[in-house]
């Protein structure tokens, strides 16, 4: 029986060195290959991480929308309106200036003479008052020489209007009051600018009484 064994194991022994050396058996160590896999990744991840950083455009911050201020109407009325025209005001500044030329040339008084510092135009008769329609007005009477004058507005068909006492003589005898009263039956010509008659303008009518 020993004579068997010892038979086996030389055979098997015989046969392995017919095929040469045998390598040394190797073993590994799974936790340790799983760390060190583990330490390589970590190392590489914020390699990756910081080239993400690198690439990423820079956010731009929002811009902000542009506030329109809120449109005010402002209400005008007609009259407003047409006072605020530019046209216009240059046409009445015109026309106010060829009005000052013709009442400097007509022999007006300036600034200061009318009422309100108006210009003051002498008036002309489109038809003189009759005694019968100043006797009613001139309660004293007036002596010889006498005269007395008055500022008038001019007004549609020759009439005139808002009149005022400017002087008299003698001084103190009431003839300016009594032609202004007496002044709502005065028919006069209005002024003349470039042929257009000036309604609303100032006259200043002189009347000289003889004795009346």
């Amino acid at each position: 029986m020993l004579l068997l064994v010892l038979a086996a194991l030389l055979s098997l022994g015989m046969a392995g060195s017919g095929k040469g050396p045998v390598g040394n058996l190797v073993s590994f160590d799974l936790k340790q290959a799983s760390g060190e896999k583990a330490k390589a990744a970590k190392a590489i991840a914020p390699a990756h991480t910081a080239a993400t950083k690198a690439v990423t455009p820079p956010e731009t911050p929002p811009q902000p929308s542009p506030t329109q201020a809120p449109v005010q109407l402002i209400r005008l009325s007609h009259e407003e309106f047409a006072a605020s025209d530019i046209a216009a005001i240059a046409n009445r500044r015109n026309q106010q200036a060829t009005a000052e030329a013709s009442a400097q040339s007509n022999g007006a008084f300036g600034p200061g003479g009318g009422p309100n510092g108006a210009w003051l135009y002498p008036a002309q008769w489109f038809r003189e008052p009759t005694d019968a329609e100043l006797r009613p007005f001139l309660t004293g009477g007036a002596p010889e020489g006498a005269w007395a004058t008055i500022a008038c507005q001019t007004i549609d068909h020759y009439h005139v209007e808002n009149c005022q006492e400017l002087d008299e003589y003698p001084l103190g005898s009431g003839l300016a009051r009594g032609l202004r009263r007496a002044a709502w039956q005065f028919l006069v010509w209005p002024p003349r600018v470039d042929g257009k008659p000036q309604l609303g303008t100032w006259v200043r009518i002189r009347f000289d009484f003889k004795g009346r």
